[in-house]
């Protein structure tokens, strides 16, 4: 628990900064953008070792009480602070399945190039930030890659490569579907799944190897690859992309 907290200020528990993105976790970057998107004042508490009560990562801290799981994070903010999206009906079914697809299909598509076929890679100092030598993260990164490997399979079970790929294909093709030629996906103003979206993609698209999402995004759907660089310039501007 932090002490000497502040009012209304949230303090945002989440892994360290990487070098080359203000976190690997979509998880993450989804509260954290969430907080810039409507303004709310945080601190970042950066730590591999620190977990919720609920053993996850992000929480929050909010007036003392402790917040976990990143769709109840944004719940509980939109709550507080009275900062919910103002969209018709409609468009709250829309946005609610497209964020729960992101969130769990994309997520695990996603998970196969980003950990599993590229488990040391991911875990490098120059990538993850996990302050070890090479020789220590390239044994760990290929355990974590199995690890990973059995969780994507528990929930996507052992589909092919090229099952993998149209599965993908089909969840950028929707939110594409939605986004159109619209500034964020439900017109100029973001929204919570602006908010999912971005960092499920931003934090694999960005990543400083190849991967499907690049194919994706750089050869079929430029107009999300463009929405994902709008929102990163727009919202950190501070992070730098090579």
């Amino acid at each position: 628990m932090k002490n000497n907290w502040k009012p209304d200020t949230v303090y945002l528990y989440q892994f360290p900064r990487s070098p080359v993105m203000p976190n690997v976790s979509p998880f993450c970057l989804k509260v954290e953008t969430f907080l810039r998107v409507k303004d709310i004042k945080y601190e970042v508490l950066g730590g591999f070792r620190q977990r919720s009560s609920r053993g996850l990562l992000p929480f929050i801290e909010l007036n003392g009480n402790q917040i976990a799981d990143s769709q109840v994070i944004i719940w509980e903010l939109q709550r507080h602070f009275k900062v919910k999206d103002d969209l018709t009906g409609v468009e709250r079914g829309t946005a609610r399945a497209l964020e729960r697809m992101v969130d769990m299909s994309t997520f695990y598509c996603l998970l196969q190039d980003k950990c599993v076929l590229n488990g040391p890679t991911f875990v490098n100092r120059s990538v993850s930030g996990v302050p070890l030598p090479t020789f220590v993260t390239n044994f760990l990164g290929k355990r974590f890659s199995e690890t990973i490997r059995r969780r994507v399979n528990g929930v996507l079970g052992r589909i092919s490569r090229e099952e993998l790929k149209e599965l993908l294909r089909r969840d950028i093709q929707a939110i594409d579907d939605v986004l159109q030629d619209k500034k964020f996906l439900f017109g100029p103003k973001m929204t919570v799944t602006d908010c999912a979206v971005f960092a499920q993609l931003a934090t694999t698209f960005f990543l400083p190897y190849r991967q499907l999402i690049t194919d994706f995004l750089e050869d079929d759907f430029p107009r999300v690859r463009h929405y994902v660089e709008r929102i990163r310039n727009h919202y950190y501007p501070e992070w730098k992309y090579k």
